[in-house]
Protein backbone atom coordinates (compact mmCIF):
# COMPACT_ATOMS: atom_id res chain seq x y z
CA UNK A 1 0.00 0.00 0.00
CA UNK A 2 1.09 3.45 -1.04
CA UNK A 3 2.37 5.04 2.19
CA UNK A 4 1.71 9.00 1.42
CA UNK A 5 0.14 11.41 3.24
CA UNK A 6 -3.14 12.25 3.44
CA UNK A 7 -4.08 14.84 -0.01
CA UNK A 8 -3.83 18.39 0.39
CA UNK A 9 -4.86 21.13 -1.69
CA UNK A 10 -1.90 21.91 -4.04
CA UNK A 11 0.60 24.48 -3.14
CA UNK A 12 -0.41 28.16 -4.91
CA UNK A 13 2.81 29.54 -6.74
CA UNK A 14 4.93 31.91 -4.35
CA UNK A 15 6.87 34.47 -4.89
CA UNK A 16 10.06 32.36 -4.51
CA UNK A 17 8.81 30.28 -7.65
CA UNK A 18 9.04 32.68 -10.52
CA UNK A 19 11.91 31.40 -12.14
CA UNK A 20 11.38 28.53 -14.99
CA UNK A 21 11.13 24.75 -14.00
CA UNK A 22 14.06 23.05 -14.08
CA UNK A 23 12.12 19.34 -15.66
CA UNK A 24 13.94 16.39 -15.55
CA UNK A 25 11.71 15.16 -17.95
CA UNK A 26 7.99 15.12 -19.02
CA UNK A 27 5.26 17.44 -19.67
CA UNK A 28 3.76 19.94 -17.62
CA UNK A 29 0.10 19.00 -19.51
CA UNK A 30 1.56 15.07 -18.06
CA UNK A 31 -1.59 13.75 -15.68
CA UNK A 32 0.98 13.61 -12.89
CA UNK A 33 3.71 16.70 -11.80
CA UNK A 34 6.41 15.28 -8.85
CA UNK A 35 8.32 17.66 -7.31
CA UNK A 36 11.64 16.87 -5.82
CA UNK A 37 13.62 19.15 -3.32
CA UNK A 38 17.09 17.26 -3.56
CA UNK A 39 20.53 17.59 -2.08
CA UNK A 40 23.73 16.16 -3.56
CA UNK A 41 25.17 15.33 0.01
CA UNK A 42 22.29 12.96 0.81
CA UNK A 43 23.09 9.80 0.94
CA UNK A 44 19.19 8.97 0.89
CA UNK A 45 18.98 11.87 -2.12
CA UNK A 46 21.60 9.31 -4.29
CA UNK A 47 19.88 6.35 -3.75
CA UNK A 48 16.38 7.85 -4.56
CA UNK A 49 17.61 9.88 -7.58
CA UNK A 50 18.93 6.36 -8.82
CA UNK A 51 16.72 3.93 -7.66
CA UNK A 52 13.31 5.58 -7.89
CA UNK A 53 14.05 8.72 -10.69
CA UNK A 54 15.56 7.56 -12.62
CA UNK A 55 13.40 4.17 -13.66
CA UNK A 56 10.55 6.67 -13.15
CA UNK A 57 11.91 9.02 -16.12
CA UNK A 58 12.33 5.79 -18.11
CA UNK A 59 8.88 4.48 -17.58
CA UNK A 60 6.98 7.08 -16.77
CA UNK A 61 8.58 10.47 -17.81
CA UNK A 62 9.47 9.67 -21.17
CA UNK A 63 6.11 8.93 -22.10
CA UNK A 64 4.74 11.99 -21.10
CA UNK A 65 2.56 10.43 -18.08
CA UNK A 66 4.42 12.09 -15.26
CA UNK A 67 6.40 15.96 -15.09
CA UNK A 68 9.69 15.32 -12.83
CA UNK A 69 10.83 18.78 -11.71
CA UNK A 70 14.35 18.89 -9.30
CA UNK A 71 14.52 21.71 -7.10
CA UNK A 72 17.96 21.77 -5.21
CA UNK A 73 18.22 21.87 -1.64
CA UNK A 74 21.39 21.61 0.42
CA UNK A 75 20.81 21.40 3.69
CA UNK A 76 23.06 23.77 6.13
CA UNK A 77 24.16 20.90 8.06
CA UNK A 78 26.03 19.61 5.12
CA UNK A 79 29.15 21.51 4.08
CA UNK A 80 29.76 20.79 0.56
CA UNK A 81 25.66 20.24 -0.64
CA UNK A 82 25.92 24.11 -1.71
CA UNK A 83 29.28 23.84 -3.99
CA UNK A 84 27.54 20.83 -5.38
CA UNK A 85 24.84 22.85 -6.34
CA UNK A 86 26.03 25.54 -7.79
CA UNK A 87 28.17 23.49 -10.03
CA UNK A 88 24.78 21.51 -10.92
CA UNK A 89 22.87 25.19 -11.55
CA UNK A 90 25.69 26.16 -13.75
CA UNK A 91 25.98 22.93 -15.78
CA UNK A 92 21.78 24.01 -16.44
CA UNK A 93 22.90 27.18 -17.55
CA UNK A 94 25.19 25.15 -20.76
CA UNK A 95 22.26 23.25 -21.37
CA UNK A 96 19.76 20.57 -20.71
CA UNK A 97 22.10 17.49 -21.23
CA UNK A 98 24.94 18.87 -19.91
CA UNK A 99 23.25 19.22 -16.36
CA UNK A 100 21.47 15.81 -16.79
CA UNK A 101 25.43 14.12 -17.31
CA UNK A 102 26.17 16.59 -14.58
CA UNK A 103 23.47 15.39 -11.94
CA UNK A 104 24.16 11.66 -12.90
CA UNK A 105 27.80 12.04 -12.25
CA UNK A 106 27.15 14.42 -8.70
CA UNK A 107 24.96 10.89 -7.56
CA UNK A 108 26.95 8.23 -8.84
CA UNK A 109 30.62 9.02 -7.23
CA UNK A 110 28.65 11.01 -4.36
CA UNK A 111 30.70 8.36 -2.05
CA UNK A 112 33.97 9.23 -3.73
CA UNK A 113 34.14 13.05 -3.44
CA UNK A 114 32.59 13.39 -0.06
CA UNK A 115 35.91 11.22 0.68
CA UNK A 116 38.24 13.21 -1.50
CA UNK A 117 36.34 16.97 -1.48
CA UNK A 118 37.27 16.82 -5.51
CA UNK A 119 33.36 17.43 -7.10
CA UNK A 120 35.20 18.69 -10.26
CA UNK A 121 36.55 15.21 -11.13
CA UNK A 122 33.81 13.68 -10.47
CA UNK A 123 32.39 16.14 -13.21
CA UNK A 124 35.53 15.21 -15.73
CA UNK A 125 33.99 11.86 -16.68
CA UNK A 126 30.88 12.85 -17.81
CA UNK A 127 31.74 17.27 -19.34
CA UNK A 128 34.78 17.92 -21.57
CA UNK A 129 37.27 19.96 -20.52
CA UNK A 130 35.95 23.06 -22.45
CA UNK A 131 32.56 22.08 -20.33
CA UNK A 132 34.26 21.92 -16.91
CA UNK A 133 35.93 25.43 -17.78
CA UNK A 134 32.47 27.10 -17.91
CA UNK A 135 30.74 25.40 -15.38
CA UNK A 136 33.53 25.67 -12.54
CA UNK A 137 33.27 29.95 -13.95
CA UNK A 138 29.76 29.93 -13.95
CA UNK A 139 29.23 28.37 -10.45
CA UNK A 140 30.80 31.23 -9.32
CA UNK A 141 28.60 33.45 -11.10
CA UNK A 142 26.46 35.77 -8.78
CA UNK A 143 23.50 35.25 -11.19
CA UNK A 144 23.68 31.19 -10.34
CA UNK A 145 23.74 31.68 -6.35
CA UNK A 146 21.01 33.91 -6.95
CA UNK A 147 19.18 31.29 -8.67
CA UNK A 148 19.95 28.63 -6.00
CA UNK A 149 18.85 31.15 -3.18
CA UNK A 150 15.60 31.24 -4.88
CA UNK A 151 15.52 27.43 -4.88
CA UNK A 152 16.16 27.68 -0.88
CA UNK A 153 13.36 30.19 -0.15
CA UNK A 154 11.02 28.26 -2.14
CA UNK A 155 11.89 25.22 0.09
CA UNK A 156 11.68 27.19 3.03
CA UNK A 157 8.17 28.88 1.84
CA UNK A 158 6.89 25.04 1.29
CA UNK A 159 8.63 24.01 5.32
CA UNK A 160 10.89 21.50 3.81
CA UNK A 161 13.54 20.67 6.45
CA UNK A 162 14.87 17.55 5.29
CA UNK A 163 15.72 15.77 2.18
CA UNK A 164 14.44 13.97 -0.13
CA UNK A 165 11.20 16.06 -0.02
CA UNK A 166 8.87 14.94 -3.11
CA UNK A 167 4.99 16.14 -3.85
CA UNK A 168 2.93 13.99 -6.26
CA UNK A 169 0.29 16.56 -8.07
CA UNK A 170 -2.32 14.72 -9.58
CA UNK A 171 -4.70 16.02 -12.01
CA UNK A 172 -7.81 16.73 -10.33
CA UNK A 173 -5.20 19.30 -8.02
CA UNK A 174 -4.65 17.11 -5.04
CA UNK A 175 -1.14 17.50 -3.66
CA UNK A 176 0.62 14.59 -1.66
CA UNK A 177 3.81 15.35 0.02
CA UNK A 178 6.29 12.64 1.43
CA UNK A 179 9.46 13.03 3.52
CA UNK A 180 11.21 10.01 3.02
CA UNK A 181 13.02 8.03 0.31
CA UNK A 182 9.79 6.62 -1.70
CA UNK A 183 11.07 3.09 -3.26
CA UNK A 184 9.98 3.10 -7.14
CA UNK A 185 8.13 -0.24 -6.52
CA UNK A 186 5.98 2.00 -4.28
CA UNK A 187 5.80 5.25 -6.62
CA UNK A 188 5.17 2.29 -9.71
CA UNK A 189 2.36 1.49 -7.83
CA UNK A 190 0.29 4.77 -6.65
CA UNK A 191 1.61 5.62 -10.56
CA UNK A 192 -1.01 2.72 -11.96
CA UNK A 193 -3.63 3.06 -10.14
CA UNK A 194 -3.76 6.80 -10.45
CA UNK A 195 -3.34 6.61 -14.20
CA UNK A 196 -6.25 3.62 -14.51
CA UNK A 197 -8.71 6.09 -12.62
CA UNK A 198 -8.02 8.89 -15.11
CA UNK A 199 -10.63 8.03 -17.47
CA UNK A 200 -13.12 7.60 -15.15
CA UNK A 201 -13.45 11.82 -14.74
CA UNK A 202 -13.86 11.83 -17.75
CA UNK A 203 -17.70 11.92 -20.00
CA UNK A 204 -19.08 8.37 -20.21
CA UNK A 205 -20.07 7.19 -23.13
Amino acid sequence: MLLLMAALPAAGQTAANKQPEMSLCGQPSSPVKIEVFSDFQCPHCSSFYLETIKPLVADYASSNKVYIVYHDFPLNMNPVARKAALLALAAYRLGREPWLKAMDALYKEQAQWLEDGNIEAALAKVLDPAELVRVNKLAADPATDAVLGREIMLAQSRNITSTPTIFVITENGHEQRVNFVLSYAVLKDFLERTLKRKPLCGPRG
